[in-house]
């Protein structure tokens, strides 16, 4: 007699959490930089021109890390969830967000590098404001439309390869950083516990960098 075969065990949602992290990272960083933009339009004469050139840097950072986010959404996350839920799923919303946020994203990079200009600490704001509200939104359906498709059909290894994929492109002393940065305690706990030594010494060591950045950017109370 032989056994049944066992069928692959599907994502549990606490295995979401590092595209959770991911959201919540963006999320922060539109916010605070749209709180830099107000401080911007208030008060220009608190900003040096150190200060210009770090925020111009931090920009061009978030963006190529948003740049990626929704590249690997694109040509890896969609593919799999087609695989593995059927042809019927449609993620044409999804992508038309990405085709609107890009022209965005490559604004506020150039408007950054504008700054101090009068016309560019505007436009910097506003386009901060537009990202801001398209990003929320497009948070929300994300994780409203794409998650339970995630849980509902890909497999665990598949799912876990993509998380390897899309952690081998992306930039360790901002990316990862970031993350450990918006985890909860019991979030950040769990993850020490699961990380090795050498690994742990590395993204403390990076944090520190990230954190000396951050105060550059976005000033001491960052």
């Amino acid at each position: 007699m032989t056994s049944a075969t066992k069928a692959p065990r599907l994502t549990t949602d606490d295995e979401l959490l590092g595209m959770r992290l991911a959201h919540r990272v963006i999320r922060h960083d539109i916010d605070r930089l749209s709180r830099l933009a107000d401080e911007m339009l208030a008060d220009p004469s608190r900003f040096d021109r150190a200060r210009y050139a770090a925020i111009s840097d931090y920009v061009g950072l978030f963006t190529t890390s948003l740049h990626h986010h929704h590249t690997i959404e694109d040509l890896s996350l969609w593919p799999l969830i087609t695989e593995s839920a059927g042809p019927d799923v449609d993620f044409t919303a999804l992508t038309d967000d990405h085709d609107e946020l890009d022209p965005l994203l490559d604004d506020l990079v150039r408007l950054a590098g504008e700054l101090p200009g009068q016309t560019a600490v505007a436009g910097f704001a506003r386009t901060v404001r537009r990202l801001r509200k398209l990003l929320d939104k497009h948070l929300d359906d994300e994780e409203r439309a794409v998650f339970p498709l995630i849980t509902g059909y890909v497999t665990v290894d598949r799912w876990q390869q993509f998380e390897k994929e899309a952690q081998r492109s992306g930039r360790a002393d901002f990316d990862l950083t970031r993350f450990v940065a918006v985890m909860t305690a019991e979030e950040s706990e769990k993850a020490r516990g699961e990380m090795p030594l050498f690994l742990r010494a590395v993204v403390s060591v990076l944090s520190r960098k990230q954190r000396r950045r951050e105060r550059r950017t976005f000033g001491a109370d960052a």
